[in-house]
């Protein structure tokens, strides 16, 4: 390197920090030990700190050189779409390593960064390091408005530049910052902009600059290398960084079936000892009626197991429990093992974040407005690795523990199936016996059915001569009756023409009759007047 920068004058960077969860930030630790040696500023501003790892980092550098230096983290420690949203455990546990250790000079200032920008005087902060909400919005918004209280020798540091994915915007904001101020980036770790921002900035940062400028890549590999001393490229912590192991702690996270899981809506328990069989409670905030529950048993790899689940109303006396645990679960982190509760689920976890979810909405009433809503889970804590360096090592190993846990799973249930086979041979081999006998009685009776089929057979060729034999009187009948008609028609002719006759007959009878009546009336008329007489006198003479 040029004699205006000689990295043998900087230790300070070879410090060693102590890490805790998340590492996103840790490969840029060298640097910030660095920038605070070579900027030895007077007040030091962080906004957003989430757990820690870089402001501890500036506290720590400061302590070493023993500078006189006010150093201020700005955050409200509830996360955001970034960083994800977490709980009160994430402060607390921050506290309680700052204080102690850097108390007198450095305090954890929880509030907005629009609301705390008031509490610092224009022009006193020295190096300002943005790590908030990284929309392209959101940061400039916070550069432009803690601008005004930067002095003429301050740096600017940006966090998350090599982030282009869900909706970060930290890269686009930096390469305009970099067209009106000296600026370098590196590249590891989800990317540090670096803005020289004053117009003053010490000689020893200004020779920094210069380098960076004239050996870009020598630059960035050279802290990428340190960094990779700390965590490795996958973010993890590397064998012998120390890490700190997070407090143990047991989560319970509740969404509805449109919500996902972040840690505003958990509610945390941190039990004396993770060890044994333990019964839980947790109680949830009022008004919250949740679809899914997910249980995170402990922040470190092991074995668990999930027994009973049980809730209750505010109103409740009594425990509900949940039935059918293991057909409500959703998504499980870890590998399910066979558990010797029919109720009850084993979970493996080769990381840090073991947990599952399940269903329990359909289970619960609708309750009365302001009601909070409790639930115990029994969980059994059969192994927990909470050292570090086991940590990296199950990682390490996690696929190759998988694949044996496969593969056990895999002989296990070969074992299982050859074991049903050799029942369900000995099965068959019973069935067949029975189907011999069944055979034998199937046998006869199909003996029995030819000789009834013969009967049948003699009893259809009776049937077929009795058909032919009607057939024969039906035909003559036919004959019969086709005769008997020709007969009726003669007879219905014959008939008719007697009719006529008799008719005929009946009206000259009349005329008859008439013409008799007629004659006696004119008899009478000659006897009226004596022709009889007279020709009784006639005859007379004659004889």
């Amino acid at each position: 390197m040029t004699p205006d920068f000689l990295l043998e004058e900087h230790p300070l960077l070879l410090l060693n920090p102590r890490l805790v969860p998340p590492y996103g930030w840790a490969g840029h630790i060298p640097f910030a030990f660095l920038a605070v040696d070579l900027l030895r500023p007077r007040t030091l501003v962080e906004l957003g700190t989430h757990s820690g790892n870089s402001y501890m980092a500036f506290c720590q550098a400061v302590r070493a050189l023993e500078l006189d230096c006010r150093c201020s983290a700005v955050d409200t420690w509830q996360g955001d779409a970034h960083a994800l949203h977490y709980g009160e455990q994430v402060y607390q546990a921050l506290r309680a390593r700052h204080d102690p250790l850097y108390g007198d000079f450095s305090r954890l200032l929880r509030a907005r960064f629009d609301d705390a920008v008031g509490q610092f005087a224009e022009g006193s902060i020295d190096l300002l390091h943005i790590d908030g909400l990284h929309t392209y919005d959101a940061v400039r918004h916070d550069f432009e408005t803690w601008l005004p209280r930067l002095s003429e020798r301050a740096v600017v540091l940006l966090h998350d530049t090599g982030e282009r994915g869900r909706d970060f915007g930290v890269w686009r904001f930096f390469d305009e910052l970099a067209a009106r101020y000296p600026s370098f980036a590196f590249e590891h770790s989800h990317g540090l902009g670096v803005v020289a921002v004053g117009a003053r900035i010490p000689p020893s940062f200004a020779a920094f600059m210069r380098r960076a400028a004239e050996a870009p890549q020598a630059v960035r590999g050279f802290f990428a290398a340190l960094g990779g001393k700390l965590v490795d490229a996958d973010g993890h912590p590397v064998e012998g960084t120390p890490v700190e192991a997070p407090p143990p702690g047991t989560h319970l996270y509740y969404r509805r079936r449109d919500e996902s899981y972040d840690e505003s809506r958990m509610v945390s328990m941190a039990p004396d000892a993770l060890e044994g069989v333990l019964d839980l409670q947790f109680r949830l905030p009022a008004d919250t009626t949740p679809d899914y529950l997910r249980i995170d048993p402990a922040d470190h790899p092991g074995i668990y197991g999930l027994g009973r689940v049980a809730w209750r109303a505010q109103a409740d006396e009594a425990w509900h429990e949940l039935s059918g645990l293991p057909g409500r679960l959703g998504h499980v982190h870890g590998e399910l093992l066979p558990s010797q509760a029919t109720h009850g689920v084993r979970l493996a976890s080769f990381d840090s974040d073991p947990h599952l979810e399940f269903e329990i909405g359909s289970a619960l009433p609708q309750r009365l407005p302001g009601e909070w809503l409790e639930v115990a889970i029994r969980v059994e804590y059969e192994v927990v690795i909470d050292r570090p360096a086991l940590h990296r090592l199950l990682e390490r190993q996690s696929e190759s523990i998988v694949e044996m846990v496969h593969l056990s799973r895999e002989r296990i249930d070969v074992q299982n199936l050859l074991r049903e086979f050799a029942g369900q041979r000995e099965q068959l081999l019973a069935m067949s016996g029975e189907f011999g006998q069944q055979g034998q009685a199937l046998r006869e009776q199909s003996a029995e059915l030819a000789e009834r089929r013969q009967q049948l057979q003699h009893l259809l060729l009776g049937f077929s001569h009795q058909r032919e034999q009607l057939q024969g009187l039906a035909s003559s009948l036919a004959q019969q009756q086709a005769q008997q008609q020709v007969r009726m028609d003669e007879a219905a002719a014959v008939r008719s023409e007697l009719e006529v006759l008799v008719k005929q007959s009946a009206r000259q009878q009349l005329d008859t009759q008439a013409a008799l009546e007629r004659l006696q009336q004119g008899v009478d008329a000659l006897a009226a007047r004596g022709f009889v007489a007279r020709m009784r006198r006639l005859l007379g003479r004659a004889r």
